[in-house]
């Protein structure tokens, strides 16, 4: 009989040895997850905001540079009227800087 009770007192300390065991480790799961949780939506926050950042900084640098190409533009279409380049004949004839370059054919 004290063998018996021996034996179900030292299976019932040893479940509840492994109970108390297999709880500390789910406190220590879930500790360290919602750590991780955390540490990743800190990340997250972090590259976003560096990517919107420079999302705006290259849409700010582009906005500049198409300003630039257009001015660009009419500067090279203002000198091509001056020089009669790129126009019709009879109108380069006609240019203002005809003189300083004569055009095609004459």
């Amino acid at each position: 009989m004290v063998q018996t009770v021996t034996l179900a007192l030292a299976v019932l300390a040893i479940i509840w040895h492994q109970q108390r065991t297999t709880e500390k480790l789910r406190d220590d799961f879930n500790r360290a997850h919602k750590e991780l949780r955390d540490e990743f939506i800190g990340a997250h926050k972090e590259l976003r905001d560096e990517f919107i950042g420079a999302h705006k900084e290259l849409r700010d640098e582009f906005g500049g540079l198409g300003r630039d190409v257009a001015e660009n533009g009419k500067k090279l279409a203002r000198i091509e009227g001056f020089l009669g380049i790129g126009i019709p004949p009879e109108a380069a004839e006609r240019a203002a800087g005809a003189a300083v370059l004569p055009a095609e054919g004459q």
